[in-house]
């Protein structure tokens, strides 16, 4: 198993062990105790005081690993674009297309979309492709709207942009 199921798995036994235990307590708080026990009365209280708080604590903790989770996505992935931006600056010339291919690679694009792809990158429209390609537009555009789907691009511009950014000089 890995580590995020055990620390799930730990949480939802902690919830219910937390939810035993206050039931235990409501039942001591409304059936009265013998008159030499009236102090447990008070410890009752409290430890139902405790184990609610606890309840707020999860959950704070728990909203709290959500978001270090989706920082430590951003993370990644930043770190993953500043690799590839010093790849290609490296050797821009060779550098380019290997990374672009590693990429296509990544996304699994099939051999007919890579093809595409890389005359999407060298500014073909869709019918220029279909031509080179001898394949109708309908096809072409269904290609490219696979290509555009494995790649999470919503279009031509973004996916063009994605791997001609790490070769624009930083903004003064």
């Amino acid at each position: 198993m890995e580590k995020r199921s055990y620390r799930i798995l730990f949480l939802w036994f902690y919830v219910v062990s937390l939810v035993l235990w206050i039931i235990e307590e409501a039942y001591t708080l409304t059936n009265p105790p013998e008159i030499f026990d009236r102090f447990r009365l008070l410890i009752a209280t409290f430890e139902s005081f405790i184990a609610i708080s606890s309840f707020l604590a999860i959950s704070i903790l728990y909203r709290e690993l959500k978001t270090e989770e989706g920082e430590n996505t951003q993370a990644q992935t930043l770190i993953l674009d500043l690799k590839r931006t010093n790849r290609i600056l490296k050797n821009p010339e060779s550098s380019f297309w290997i990374e672009v291919k590693s990429q296509m690679e990544a996304w699994k694009l099939t051999n007919t979309e890579k093809e595409i792809a890389i005359l999407l990158l060298r500014g073909f429209s869709h019918q220029q492709i279909a031509g080179v390609r001898k394949k109708s537009l309908r096809t072409i555009e269904n290609q490219t709207a696979s290509i555009y789907e494995k790649s999470s691009m919503r279009g031509k511009l973004e996916f063009i942009s994605f791997f001609l950014t790490p070769l624009l000089p930083e903004e003064d």
